[in-house]
């Protein structure tokens, strides 16, 4: 008894020592990271701090400035300030376990500081760490640390690629380190100094302008940068600049305690080896881009010309020959059947199949209009293989783009080209406003909306006076016979007794309206805009209960709405993953201003919301 009560007093007298020490060394680290902040953000150096701090930028490509950091000759310009907010848990619940898990990181892996840094000094004699200007929270440059994997006579501030020969600069500790992720270790000081977190984008070079203008597309710039994140999970320096970009704002979308678990995780199956480290950098700067038209656009060539600019006239005496490529699509067999209804003295239609090499022997000369509509529609684009988005950008791109040329060669008037609404980006999530108009920059969320918005560009870059190119970005399109999420949720009506009743709004466009639109603008008298951008929808926005109510008067079944389910919704919508991707696909906002689709000149909108839905479920009330 009493070899147990010295025991257990010995072992409190060691629990007490632990804690001082434990916490004198924090309170010793914690006065020391808020004495070196101001050097670490350049507080006092006026000309070293960022000017477009807090700013929304695009990158505007320049052949007579110096190649930047990226491999890419150009510069930044401000387009207006910063309007991202920080969510709760990123301001407080993340920073609090920031702070401790960097200072654990910081005491327990303190002794593979000491031996990496022992093995840097012995093979190369110098300074241990590497400091170098970063990109930080709304682009505030800061000073990152890093284990030293580089002679010194290395130069400073130029990214490994653009190095020529870098094999011969980096030091073969530093090659394993860098292998294994261990020359970032000591960004764990920069973590509880506060200038990092644990996860997030990586800080881009104070000279990536390219990366840091596509990253402000989705937002990434606005949070902390982290020593791991989403985009170093899914491919690190092999990813190109544009997918690292999208990958960044992903992880900025889906912030959450389970997602930065989830990249937590993800990130120490990488630590053991990864074979994605590539010493040229990204990919992007050793392979030119195929599908890429987009780098280097204004905001404004990126936007294109929303409307006519001008008031229209239609002749409905004219007579238009119109040949739709892509035989057996859902909008291009609709358009034909409603002018053979309603505008039968005004169209000549040809359709030719896509899925052979036959309609490239086809002459083209003897139409007015070509109207393309072949292409790879939304799938789940969560995990595909690169050889499948390789086949979406050379179908929605590479083939659009094809038939726009042979078009234009062969003396074809007037290009029609179906993008989507998809090219701005994702729905906003589920209790988020997203209004569209006419000043929003096209942000795609995935390789499908990037491979409509890359032809977008492009086809538009082709307009002159004798080819005049339309490019329409509709939103979700339905009607009777249409696929995709309508008929998913019109069997949800037939069959389910609730149905959540939830606030939300979405643009929409029945096929009829879509129809109507495409005949007036092929029979406009005159346009003087070589391209334009055209943005149909219904009269109003919907919300998703009462389309699903209507769909069940209609279909004569009954059906209640209630609020009951809100918070299991809004707790979804906050789940990484497909469930909330499901959420926010019914339940998420995304609409276009609607003044953006009235023209002046052109009266498409015949049908309203109520009897869209009729005219829709007239024939299908079975089951």
């Amino acid at each position: 008894m009493r070899k147990m009560m010295m025991f257990n007093k010995k072992f409190k007298k060691y629990i007490c020592i632990s804690v001082g020490i434990v916490g004198t060394s924090f309170v010793g680290l914690k006065a020391l990271a808020k004495y070196k902040k101001g050097s670490y953000i350049y507080q006092n150096s006026l000309k070293e701090q960022n000017p477009f701090e807090g700013k929304k930028v695009i990158f505007v490509n320049d052949e007579n400035v110096k190649e930047n950091a990226d491999g890419v000759s150009g510069y930044l310009e401000e387009i207006g300030d910063s309007d991202f907010v920080p969510s709760f848990y990123d301001k407080y619940i993340k920073r609090t376990m920031d702070v401790v898990l960097s200072f654990g990181g910081l005491v327990v892996l303190s002794p593979v500081f000491a031996g990496v840094a022992l093995a840097i000094m012995i093979e190369d004699p110098g300074p241990v760490f590497f400091t170098q200007k970063r990109v930080g929270q709304n682009k505030k440059y800061f000073t990152l640390h890093k284990f030293r994997s580089m002679k010194l006579s290395t130069p400073h501030d130029v990214p490994t690629h653009q190095l020529e020969n870098p094999e011969q600069y980096i030091t073969k500790i530093g090659k394993f380190i860098r292998a294994h992720s261990l020359d970032e270790l000591p960004q764990i000081w920069d973590i509880f100094v506060g200038n990092m977190s644990v996860i997030g984008p990586r800080p881009a070079l104070w000279n990536q302008d390219l990366l840091i203008a596509e990253r402000d597309k989705y937002n990434a710039n606005d949070v902390k940068p982290g020593l791991t994140g989403w985009a170093q999970i899914n491919g690190r320096d092999e990813l190109e600049i544009e997918e690292k970009a999208r990958l960044d704002g992903e992880y900025v979308q889906k912030e959450s305690l389970l997602f930065d678990t989830k990249c937590f995780i993800g990130t120490i199956s990488k630590v053991g080896h990864d074979d994605s480290v590539v010493e040229g950098g990204t990919r992007e700067m050793s392979e030119k881009k195929k599908w890429d038209f987009t780098t280097g656009k204004s905001k404004e060539e990126l936007i294109g010309n929303i409307g006519f600019g001008e008031p229209v006239e239609v002749d409905r005496t004219q007579v238009k020959k119109v040949l739709i490529t892509g035989a057996g699509s859902y909008i291009g067999e609709a358009f034909e059947n409603y002018t053979r209804e309603n505008y039968a003295d005004n169209f000549q239609i040809d359709t030719v199949d896509m899925l052979d090499d036959i309609w490239r022997t086809k002459d083209f000369s003897k139409y007015d209009i070509v109207y393309h509509v072949a292409g790879i529609a939304h799938a789940d684009v969560g995990n595909v293989s690169d050889d499948v988005k390789q086949k979406y950008y050379e179908i929605n791109t590479g083939l659009t783009l094809e038939v726009a040329e042979k078009a234009k060669k062969e003396g074809v008037k007037e290009f029609v080209f179906m993008s989507s609404m998809i090219v701005y980006g994702d729905s906003a999530p589920f209790g988020k406003k997203k209004v569209v108009d006419e000043t929003t920059l096209p942000v795609p969320a995935n390789f499908y909306g990037n491979s409509k918005f890359q032809a977008d560009v492009a086809v538009r870059e082709m307009a002159d006076e004798k080819f005049k190119v339309i490019v329409l970005r509709p939103p979700m399109i339905y009607g009777k016979g249409s696929k995709g999420n309508y008929p998913i949720l019109a069997k949800m009506a037939r069959k389910l007794p609730v149905f959540p009743e939830v606030i939300n709004e979405r643009s929409m466009l029945h096929i009829d309206n879509l129809c109507e639109f495409l005949c007036q603008i092929m029979l406009i008298k005159l346009f003087t805009l070589e391209a334009v951008v055209l943005i149909p929808q219904n009269p109003a926005w919907t919300k998703t209960s009462d389309m699903v109510k209507k769909i069940a008067e209609v279909s004569g079944k009954r059906i209640i709405t209630t609020k009951l389910f809100t918070p299991a919704i809004k707790l979804c919508g906050k789940i990484p993953g497909k469930i909330s991707d499901l959420v926010n696909k019914a339940f998420g906002n995304s609409t276009y201003a609607l003044a953006m689709s009235q023209y002046e000149g052109i009266d498409y909108q015949v049908v309203d919301f109520e009897a869209s839905i009729e005219r829709t479920e007239s024939n299908e009330k079975k089951g």
